[in-house]
């Protein structure tokens, strides 16, 4: 799974690109750290250290999933497991990396299961905290780029329901993102939601093809 995804970097367009982590990749994302002048608004500062310990349990979880055999690394990974066992919980990271020269190799995570019922439930979910920070670059749309390829592959695996958890400082954003009145501390991207991110999902990716036409 390697796909492309558009963002906005200081104010122009470009992409990003979105593929299953590599071990050493997971490994790093425990290396994740604030910038050294952090922001002055509090909830950009807790939203930034919410990213880091949200990349470190990630890697850690990813990690004793993966001792155990239970982690993949790519999406032929991931379809080998389900065929070979139905019912397999399986471990994932997905990496987004911008495909522009950028100082920030990885501008986002998250960490999903399939879950045995052949579900995905989205357990951490973050930006890089650069990125949040906006520190050298204002990069736009990481968030919901990655929220969009994760319906992506939902769609290429014929999974019917994408579910996580909310924070107090996440769930406004959810709601925007999926379309929805209101989201508490959990969400499921099922049915009509479903079809509404998918919508959106093809929608940004033809008119990222559009630019590139035109480019």
């Amino acid at each position: 799974m390697l796909f492309q995804f558009p963002v906005i970097v200081d104010g122009a367009h470009q992409e990003a690109e979105i593929c299953f982590a590599t071990e050493r990749e997971v490994r790093r994302l425990a290396s994740w750290r604030p910038p050294r002048t952090l922001p002055e608004d509090p909830l950009v500062a807790r939203k930034l250290f919410d990213a880091i310990e949200f990349a470190r349990l990630a890697s850690n979880r990813w990690r004793y999933y993966h001792r155990d055999g239970a982690a993949v690394k790519s999406l032929d990974g991931l379809i080998k497991v389900i065929g070979a066992n139905p019912r397999a919980e399986v471990a994932m990271v997905l990496v987004a990396r911008p495909v522009w020269h950028s100082e920030i190799s990885t501008l986002g995570i998250a960490y999903l299961r399939r879950t045995w019922c052949h579900h995905l439930f989205l357990e951490f979910f973050a930006t890089h905290p650069h990125v949040i920070a906006k520190r050298n670059e204002r990069i736009g749309g990481v968030g919901a780029g990655i929220l969009r390829q994760i319906v992506a592959l939902a769609e290429t695996l014929d999974v019917p329901c994408v579910w996580g958890e909310a924070t107090e400082f996440s769930a406004g954003w959810y709601e925007e993102q999926l379309g929805v009145e209101q989201v508490l501390d959990h969400f499921f991207i099922e049915e009509a939601v479903m079809e509404h991110c998918c919508n959106e999902l093809h929608a940004s990716q033809e008119q990222m093809l559009a630019r590139r036409a035109k480019a």
